[in-house]
Formats: structure tokens, sequence, C-alpha cells
């Protein structure tokens, strides 16, 4: 139950608390920088939801002044979607007309199109909650998936290609356009114009977005802040090691320290600033609110006049009650540099996050209210201004209020109005106002989750994470010492490197968190890194086509369990030619935000005392999949690197050739051999020699095969893990059989 605090001073008259609301809209980058198509719809949903509703209901509370971060990752992909140059997976299958979906795409909408909170954006309309209870309510397994696509309707696919969409509008939104309010009061039986009317309408906002929020900016009511360029955490970037002072005990990667890397994300954030809003910012949140003393110069080197952080960092560097410290701003120093710096309020920050959307909208205004005032009374004795910050995420929050927030955020934004005991403003506009005297000059390392950044590091994924980044890095800088690199490919690797330095990858490593995505930001994060070599002409390494993450659906193939010697013809001749091979038959690739159809349907192996034999079976009519100009390549490796190339074209034995190269680095693969032992028809078979890959009997050897086209990969198998097998010598029937 929520504690009303009603105590009031009734002894003259108080000043009014200063409240600063500072909005952190953010979203990671989800455009695959290998594919160039979005991969997740979070951008354009949010932009809808969230991002549109804020400063719309402001117009509302013309005297209600506020402060809003827009993180720079963000600008560039509504930027995307306003200019036409964006095009996410899920559009493309809402787009498609319904009549035209392939079982495989009516998969992927039973499977991905539920993805919104179910008590306030499904249960609502009847229609897209009746499809979801004949689905399923819960997660369901491929075989349900698959059984499911069989028993809905062309009519009701094309429903729920619009519900998905249009239960994402906030309310400013329907509010302002009654063709979406009528459609969602017709609610079934919907047409391919009414869709496409719901999704133009989408586009239509995202084009408005940014220069509304300019807009309000330019009108004195809202303050527009910045973080920087793709949300880093700062401190890791500056000096991994900096984790250290705020978690002695964790185990911390190989040291990632780069100063340039950190000045560079706060720069560039500033600079997309002034070309997004017309003006230099004033304020900068931090990623995650992640600070340390050493970032103060960059922070002041680019104007920014000041930061803000969680009120841990406040009390972890100067000590004291809460109450006495945390309502003021403060001066941060390091060296010759300076920062003006507020601290968030956790406590009133959380009420909103995950509390009031449980509670009647008027209760939870006179909580907030009561919280306010209880504060105003604590600091009546003094004759200083005080500030309440509170700071929380702007978008992710409504999903969990059965309104969108619209009756509670309303009801605080009036009270505040009309309330002479408080007044809004904007956290530049009072450190203008009120120049600080208090120094700290040691200022606390750490974020605002848990005042330290164990989210990011310290975790054996999160640390594989950094390594990687580091690896990559190197490997750029060594490249770039050759002069025939030109600038527009050394700042395409560049830009690769500053994404992949992003939090966002991160917040999903490790045990901390865990999403329906975490296979997909996973992939995005490696494919980031991949990029930067691809960009210099050469082959990734291998490692980073593994997944870092640890998948709970394992991979278990059967082994092979005694010799074979199939003819290498591209046919399954007879039953008997492959029996006793090692095969895997389950769905290799998971990741159904990323893959809506596999190359594959099973790979066999299995080998001779000479030869290791591999079969690929293509799932469907493979003249379809030939069609589609894609080259294979079979990587090979435990102590030696191999990899074999071959295009994927109809080919008999002794007409077909497959390359085979080797690599000491893993990056640099040199050609050494062409064999002929392969075909390809009906299935895919090829022999190679175990002499040719340098392997010996009993070393165990990990393989993966990678299907691409103009080198971009398509899909691999298996996805997240190796096909493994040792090299047999004569008595491996034998002792098969007597296990």
């Amino acid at each position: 139950m929520i504690l009303l605090l009603t105590t009031y001073c009734l002894l003259g008259v108080m000043k009014p608390l200063h409240t600063a609301f500072l909005w952190h809209m953010h979203q990671p980058m989800y455009k695959d920088p290998i594919t160039g198509v979005y991969t997740m719809p979070w951008v354009r949903l949010h932009s809808i939801k969230g991002y549109y509703d804020m400063i719309s209901l402001l117009e509302e509370f013309p005297e209600v002044k506020m402060t809003f971060n827009i993180v720079p990752s963000l600008i560039i992909q509504i930027n995307d979607y306003a200019d036409g140059k964006a095009k996410d997976v899920f559009w493309n299958k809402s787009m498609k007309p319904a009549v035209d979906l392939s079982f495989e795409e009516k998969k992927f909408l039973l499977d991905n199109f539920f993805m919104c909170n179910w008590g306030t954006m499904i249960q609502p309309h009847n229609r897209y909650w009746e499809i979801f209870k004949r689905r399923g309510m819960r997660q369901l397994t491929e075989d349900e998936i698959s059984y499911a696509v069989k028993t809905f309707s062309t009519q009701e696919y094309l429903d729920l290609q619009v519900w998905f969409n249009l239960a994402w509008f906030g309310y400013k939104a329907v509010e302002k356009d009654k063709a979406l309010s009528e459609l969602m009061k017709k609610d079934k039986n919907f047409t391919e114009d009414e869709k496409r009317y719901v999704l133009e309408s989408q586009i239509k906002i995202l084009k408005e977005l940014l220069p509304t929020y300019k807009r309000f900016q330019d009108n004195g009511q809202v303050e527009l802040t910045i973080s920087p360029l793709y949300h880093p955490i700062l401190p890791l970037v500056y000096d991994s090691d900096i984790a250290k002072r705020c978690m002695p005990w964790a185990r911390l990667p190989n040291r990632f320290y780069h100063p340039e890397d950190a000045e560079e994300q706060i720069k560039r954030g500033v600079a997309l600033y002034r070309e997004t809003f017309g003006r230099d910012p004033s304020g900068m949140w931090p990623s995650e609110g992640s600070v340390a003393p050493e970032l103060i110069p960059y922070f002041q080197k680019e104007g920014i006049k000041w930061i803000a952080t969680d009120e841990a960092i406040l009390l972890n560097s100067i000590g004291g009650k809460k109450e006495d410290l945390l309502y003021k701003p403060y001066i941060a120093r390091f060296n010759n540099a300076e920062i003006n710096i507020v601290f968030r309020d956790k406590g009133l920050a959380d009420l909103i996050g995950f509390t009031y959307s449980k509670n009647p909208p008027e209760r939870s205004k006179n909580d907030f209210v009561g919280h306010l005032s209880s504060i105003q009374n604590y600091l009546s004795g003094s004759n200083e201004d005080h500030i309440v910050s509170i700071i929380l995420d702007g978008e992710n929050a409504w999903e969990y209020y059965p309104d969108g927030g619209r009756r509670f955020l309303s009801s605080i934004y009036k009270e505040l109005s009309e309330n002479k005991n408080f007044k809004t403003v904007r956290i530049g506009d009072y450190i203008e106002e009120h120049k600080s005297l208090r120094v700290i000059d040691n200022l606390y390392t750490g974020s605002w989750i848990n005042n330290n950044f164990k989210i990011w590091i310290g975790a054996d994924e999160d640390n594989k994470g950094w390594e990687y980044i580091r690896l990559t890095r190197r490997f750029l800088v060594e490249k770039l010492k050759d002069s025939k690199v030109s600038k527009e490919k050394a700042k395409e690797a560049w830009e690769e490197i500053y994404a992949a330095e992003g939090s966002d990858w991160f917040w999903w490593y490790g045990d901390d968190f865990s999403s329906d995505n975490d296979a997909e930001f996973d992939r995005l994060f490696r494919a980031h890194l991949e990029k930067v070599y691809r960009i210099l002409n050469t082959e990734p390494p291998e490692y980073l086509k593994v997944p870092i993450i640890r998948v709970e659906e394992e991979i278990h193939p059967e082994e092979p369990i005694k010799f074979i010697s199939p003819y290498i013809d591209g046919l399954n001749t007879n039953y008997f030619e492959w029996l006793g091979a090692g095969y895997c038959r389950e769905k290799l690739t998971g990741g159904s935000m990323y893959h809506s159809e596999e190359i594959v349907s099973a790979v066999y192996y299995g080998f001779d005392l000479n030869n290791f034999f591999i079969r690929l079976d293509i799932k469907g009519k493979i003249e379809e999949q030939i069609e589609k100009n894609m080259d294979v390549s079979i990587h090979i490796f435990n102590k030696h690197r191999y990899k074999v190339d071959f295009a994927l074209k109809t080919a008999e034995e002794g007409k077909g050739r497959y390359k085979l190269y080797k690599t000491e680095d893993g990056i640099t693969f040199s050609l050494f051999k062409t064999n002929k032992t392969i075909a390809i028809k009906n299935i895919i078979e090829l022999a190679i020699p175990f002499k040719d890959l340098n392997l010996e009997t009993g070393e165990a050897v990990n393989f993966v095969v990678e299907f691409k086209r103009e080198n971009i990969e398509l899909d691999r198998y298996p996805r997240y893990k190796y096909l493994t097998f040792k090299v047999p010598d004569e008595n491996f029937e034998g002792i098969m059989w007597s296990a």
C-alpha cells in the first residue's frame, strides 16, 4: 500500500521546491552493420508511444518545464526512419499482404507479434486478445508454433499484423488521429488499405518527432540534453581498470585503456546534438549515469555545463545524510577542470518507474506530491533554494500503465502547475541561476545502478566482449599504419569500434538481465566488430562468429559410431551410405529475430581412416537455394585452422571444386590447395583428406558451416556451437561398440 504523506509546514511561507524531471530516452543500435537491415522494431514502436506522448502531453501544460535526454544513437535511428532509410524486419513482415505470407512468415508473426505488455496492450482489444489466447499465452515451442500456424485464417493474420502495430500507438497519436481511434473501435476484419494507413501513420510521427522536440526547446519549455555518441560506459572506455575502485572483488578483462575513445564519444555526441537541434547542449547524461573524475576535463572541453548521476554517487563521494545533501547542485573538480553536477532522487524515480503503474492515478499523484511535500518540509528551515532531480527512463515505464501513463502524468503536471509550493524547472536554468559553492574534489567512480559497473564488466561474457573490442581495435590501429587504407575506410571502421563500445551489448551479457532478444543483441555486437575486418578486406576471426552468450538450448548432435565411405555424387544413393555418421537435425539456427527460414535441414559428418566427410541436406528444393548465388565456407580448427570454400552450384564429383585455405593468425587466410572431391545435386557431399588438414590420430576437431552471399554471412550451422569429433584410429569402431 502506498503511504500518503500529508505533513505540511504552517509556519511562514516556504520557498517553492524546484522540481526537475529528466526523462532519458534511449534505444540500442538495431541496424545490422553487415546487411543494413534493422532487425528489431523498438525505435519505431517506442517513438509512436512514449517518445511522442511525452512531448505532446506538454502542450496541455505550458507552465511545466521539463528536461529530456535524447541519446545520439536514438537520433540516428529516428532520422533513418524519417528519411526512409530504415525498414525493420517486423515492418517488412507487417507490410506483406496477409494472403501472400509464407509458412515461415506466419510462424514469425505468431512468435513475435505479441511482444508488448499483455495486460495493457493486448487484453483491452478483443480481437488481439482472442488471437493471443488461441495462439497460446506463453512461449511456444517450435512444434507448437508450427501447429498453430495452420489454425488461423488469412483474415486473422491480417488482423494480427494490424493489431501489433496499432496497439503500440500512444494516447496522443490516437487522440490526434481519429482514423486510428476508429480502427481500434472496429477491432477486426481490417483491410490491407487500413493496415497500410496504420504503418504510414507511424512514419508520419517519426518524421515529426525530432522537430517537435526542437520546437519545445526553442520556445523555452523544454531543455534537451545529450549522451555520448553510442551510449558507452565512459569510465570503462577510458580505462577498464577503473572498475577496481568500486568493484575491488571483480575479475576484470585485459586492460582496455583508451581515453581518446571516451573523448571522441563525447565530442561526437555534442556534434550530433548541434546538427539536430541547432545549438550547443548545456547538459549531458553520461550513459547509465556512469562517472569518474578523469572524465571531467572532457566534459568541460566540449562545453558541457552540467551532468547528472545517481544519489549513491554523491553519498559515496562526501558522506552524510541524504536529506541534507541531495537537493542541491555541486561542482565536481579534477585537476584544473570542473563541471556542475546534480544527483537524482532514486526513490522518487523508482516510484514512477515501478510502483505507480500498479495503483490508481489519483492515489499515485497524491503519494508523489506527498513525498515532495515531505522533502520541502524537511528543508523548510534553510534559506537556500533546493532542487529535486527526478531522473528515469522516458519510455519503458509506460507499457505498464493501463492508459500509457496519461492520467498519472496529467494529474502530476496539473498539480505542479497550480500548487505554488512547487516550481518545475529545466536543470540547466536552475544551475545557471544558482551558482553552487559546494565542491566535490574526489567524485566517486560508479553508475546509477548499484553505484558500480557490475552490469557491464566482470562476468565472463562481459569480459569476453571487452577482449573482442580490444583485439579488433588493435587490429584496426595496425592496419591503419598502412597508407593504402583510405580516409573513408578508416572513418567507417572507427564507427564500428565506437558502436561496439556501446553499453547495450553488455547489459544483456552475464546473469544480470535477460530478454527474448539476447541472442540478437549478441549477434549485432559481434557484427560491428566483424564489419571492421570486412571494411579492411580481411576475413573476420572465427571467434567473432561464435556467440558469447550461454545458450540454454544446447545442440545435441548424434556422434559418429562407425567408419563410413560414401560415394561423393551429390545423391542420397542408399540408406547405408551414411549409416553410422554423426548428424544434427535439430533447429540449428535459433534466434527467430534474425532468421525467418533455414537453409540447411541436416548436417551429417563422419570419416574413414583417411578422409573427413561432410553432407549438407538443403531445406526445400536445392535449385531454389542455388538460384540465390550463395557461397559456402566450412571452418575447421583445433591447433591448426583451415577453411573450405565453394560456390553453391550444381556439380558432379570431379567437375566441382573446393578451395582449401589455412591461417596462422585466424585473420589472414592463404589458399594452398584445390580439391575435386565434392558433388552438389540433391544434397551436398564432400571429402577432405586428413593429411590436407595436418590432423593426427586422437586430435579433437571443431567445425562449423557458413553460408554467404557477396561476403555477407546469411547463416551458420550450428549457430551457437561447433560440431566436434576426434580423428579416429583403426580401433575406433571397436571402441564405439564396446562403449
